[in-house]
């Protein structure tokens, strides 16, 4: 029944009022973005401008930014890594046009037909950027969306501007992907090509541009090396800005050397075996339905690092008596919940990247604590309860992302992997295991598809075979004849004698001798 009551009204009017206040932010934001971008691509005219100059000017610009917001809203369901992505474009366009006037500013107009061909490096930086923290898709219409403003308000010759859309087309490639440094060098090697062969094309196409043309491929190679350093260092700056996290800092991440995975493999060397198994399950999943592989495995490197506050409780970690034999179900549930919190509280104390917390704070959902949950029913003669269940349930949230919903299900299985009998169908075994989970409904804030379900099990399966493979039982006690000498093991596997056939004969004869 609808709720009419004056409280009721009272708090959607609040809830009204705050999403008002939201969308002026938004729109106040995205005008003040326009209005800065106008003033750039006017800077190179005689001030003041006139009316009719400026307001063109502005119409542009804004139309610009409805373009790319409507362009974000096609590609990114997610709004908070929408609202995200479109500050990072529109301040890296900003300095890109910002860069590019001052570099139009500081050539004598007789030199620009001969070394014009530095202009293209911010708009090649900026679409090496963009296609590095965002995607090449993105970097394509960001680049376009500035080399137009630039070329139609006259601030680079239109020839110019074409070229360095051709040249930024190629950046928003050329660094992906981007994992190593030698893939920097192969990015920069490709886009110095790239760049001298446009610019030698542009001298031979246009008899107008005083510049030979070796002169044209030199200050295109140039320009690309420039355009290389600014990406280099922009990209550092830009991922911390913004929370956007690049593969360069996930390899890192992934790094033993890295104090929490350190800490783990000192502390809590079973879980640190089952994070690289679940790593292991996650990427092949991940690269098959389409997520990020890599960061699917840096979460899971990280998902259990709670455990380090007290490792001697979780199973992988014991030797000997179990310490939960000792205390009441609803205690053991609370200290096994509680790595989930310690976990984000030490990401946040590394200062991780956001969706490395994420991935940790969602790794379990809202799920049951099983085993526990049912010892507790056991001890006090109880049914399930809802109230009941909510005490032994982690404390979510569910998984998010695909990422975050494909590390959930990697934790499930890996750990159900190791007390699952041989005799079993693998395929019906993890099929249960996640379909145990969507019923669970842990799966429904995530974007995963049915049919993404069906390959993700699959792929888990085809992962846990080449784990799970057969080993040929070797014999208790077995000769091993190496060259010239034979070696006879014990039940151990350890060495009774290592001697030369030689020496074993006269040993023996010896023996009988005495």
């Amino acid at each position: 029944m609808a709720d009419f009551s004056i409280k009721n009204w009272t708090r959607l009017s609040g809830e009204g009022k705050a999403n008002l206040g939201t969308i002026f932010l938004k729109v106040g934001l995205r005008l003040t973005g326009a209005a800065t971008m106008a003033v750039l691509l006017l800077i190179h005219r005689e001030w003041p401008v006139t009316v009719s100059v400026a307001i063109g000017t502005l119409i542009l610009a804004i139309l610009s930014g409805i373009m790319l917001s409507a362009h974000l809203r096609s590609v990114e369901t997610n709004s908070i890594n929408r609202s995200r992505l479109e500050k990072l474009i529109w301040v890296i366009s900003l300095l890109a046009v910002a860069g590019t006037q001052v570099a139009n500013l500081a050539m004598n107009p007789d030199d620009l037909t001969r070394v014009g061909f530095l202009l293209m490096a911010p708009l090649v930086a900026q679409a090496m950027l963009i296609g590095a923290l965002a995607s090449s898709g993105l970097s394509i219409v960001s680049l376009s969306m500035s080399v137009l403003l630039l070329g139609i308000t006259g601030a680079v010759p239109v020839d110019l501007a074409a070229g360095a859309w051709l040249a930024g087309s190629v950046a928003a490639h050329v660094v992906n992907p981007l994992k190593q440094r030698s893939d920097l060098i192969r990015a920069m090697s490709v886009q110095v090509l790239a760049q001298s062969i446009i610019s030698v094309s542009m001298v031979l196409l246009m008899p107008a541009m005083n510049a030979a043309w070796y002169e044209a491929m030199l200050w295109g190679g140039i320009a690309a090396i420039i355009a290389t350093a600014i990406f280099w260092l922009g990209v550092a700056i830009f991922e911390k800005l913004f929370g956007i996290v690049s593969d360069w800092t996930l390899l890192e991440l992934c790094s033993p050397e890295q104090p929490l995975i350190r800490e783990l493999v000192l502390r809590a060397p079973g879980t640190y075996a089952h994070s690289v198994g679940v790593g292991n399950l996650a990427e092949s999943a991940a690269r098959e339905v389409g997520a990020n592989p890599l960061l699917c495995r840096t979460m899971a490197y990280y998902h259990d690092i709670g455990k380090t506050a007290r490792p001697n409780y979780f199973i992988e970690n014991q030797i000997g008596d179990n310490i939960h034999d000792e205390l009441s179900p609803s205690l053991s549930a609370q200290i096994i919940a509680a790595h989930v919190t310690d976990g984000v509280e030490m990401a946040k104390k590394q200062r991780l990247p956001q969706v490395i917390v994420d991935g940790i704070a969602q790794h379990h959902g809202t799920s049951l604590i099983t085993y526990f949950f049912h010892r507790a029913m056991q001890e006090r003669g109880t049914t399930p309860s809802p109230e009941l269940e909510e005490k032994f349930r982690y404390p979510g949230p569910k998984p998010q992302s695909k990422e975050s919903a494909i590390l959930h299900l990697a934790d499930i299985v890996e750990a159900a992997s190791r007390v699952a009998s041989r005799d079993q169908t693998l395929e019906l075994y993890v099929t249960n295991l996640i379909e145990k989970s969507r019923a669970d409904g842990q799966l429904d804030e995530s974007d995963l598809t049915f049919r993404e379900l069906g390959v993700i099990a699959d792929s888990f399966c085809r992962t846990l075979r080449a784990v799970r493979h057969e080993r040929v039982q070797y014999p208790k006690d077995s000769a091993v004849t190496t060259v010239g000498a034979t070696v006879q093991l014990d039940q151990g596997g350890r060495s009774l004698e290592n001697k030369t056939p030689s020496d074993h004969t006269e040993h023996s004869s010896e023996a009988q001798s005495l």
